[in-house]
């Protein structure tokens, strides 16, 4: 609360230490470091021939005080560490596929979502997407012509869905096996791959943010553009899937995953789902699940990013 207290105008348009994708010290995750992306909470691989590497954009992590940078420091120490948060509970979700890449960016503070745009927010914003941008490029070099698969939530499905966007000649149905970006409206009347329809389905985009039923919730796209994923069916089906459907959540990285967490609709361009079931769950009083979009489908993501890898391996 302290930090959500911080104005706008008391953040420095410093601008940190560019990352260099060369140096393995630029990721919090690469396959040639042991990092917190190779845990597995589920057993849940695929085989050594079939292996996809990940490239993972982690959500918005920093949080700055007052006179710091607009713009995250990858050098920072507090930084890097609260970057380990997504890693562990969100781009392991895609380790089923292969090797996760997750790269440093210099992240836009928290603030931009929270005043109104201007130039300095702008910078911001591009400053981190450009470090996405460049360090892709470095994840493509190092795979060379191998498929591959997109993850991302939050700030870092705005980066991806752009990079997307800005590079409408490269070829993502033939490389990508799906990109999953998840928790903020994606376009699909802008994207250059269409939405998954299918479980099986590849070349195309999964996308779904969560809230608790009856929540009312607008969006910056039309709805009749917005890419909705339901991820227990992995479909466009507006049905009530129900709980029980619901394979395992990764709630707490000490427990094993918890069955029968949340269920979920698909409604009005989002998620929908009741109040989420597990130890504690009572003190969850928000009705926006954002930070549990990918946990609270935890397992269910694993098996579809396998099946998909399956698919795209025929």
């Amino acid at each position: 609360m302290i930090q959500g207290c911080v104005p706008a105008a008391s953040l420095s348009t410093v601008i940190p230490v560019e990352p260099d994708y060369a140096q393995l010290n630029s990721w919090a995750a690469h396959p040639e470091k042991h990092d917190l992306s190779d845990t597995n909470f589920t057993g849940i691989s695929v085989t050594k021939d079939a292996e996809i590497p990940v490239f993972f954009v982690y959500p918005t992590v920093y949080f700055p005080g007052r006179g710091e940078s607009w713009n995250a420091d990858i050098n920072s120490q507090e930084y890097r560490q609260s970057v380990q948060t997504p890693v562990l509970y969100q781009s392991t979700a895609f380790a089923s596929a292969g090797p996760v890449y997750v790269p440093l960016y210099r992240q836009a503070a928290y603030k931009v979502y929270d005043v109104s745009p201007s130039k300095v927010t702008a910078q911001a914003y591009e400053l981190a997407y450009n470090d996405v941008a460049r360090a892709f490029d470095v994840f493509l070099n190092e795979i060379g012509d191998k498929p591959f698969i997109l993850a991302s939530h939050s700030q870092g499905t705005d980066h991806l869905e752009r990079l997307m966007v800005s590079r409408p000649e490269f070829p993502w149905s033939e490389r990508l096996v799906a990109a999953y970006l998840v928790g903020m409206p994606v376009d699909a009347c802008v994207l250059p791959i269409p939405p998954c329809e299918r479980p099986n389905q590849t070349g195309c985009a999964a996308s779904w943010r969560t809230y608790r039923e009856g929540t009312v919730v607008y969006s910056k796209v039309p709805n009749e553009c917005l890419v909705l994923t339901n991820p227990l069916t992995w479909t466009t089906t507006t049905d009530i899937i129900s709980r029980d459907e619901n394979p395992g959540a990764l709630i707490n990285t000490k427990k094993p995953l918890y069955p029968k967490v949340a269920g979920a609709r698909l409604s009005n361009g989002v998620v929908y789902t009741s109040h989420p079931k597990f130890p504690w769950s009572w003190a969850l009083r928000t009705r926006n699940y954002h930070r549990g979009d990918i946990n609270l489908y935890y397992q269910s993501v694993q098996e579809n990013v396998v099946l998909r890898v399956s698919q795209f391996a025929r």
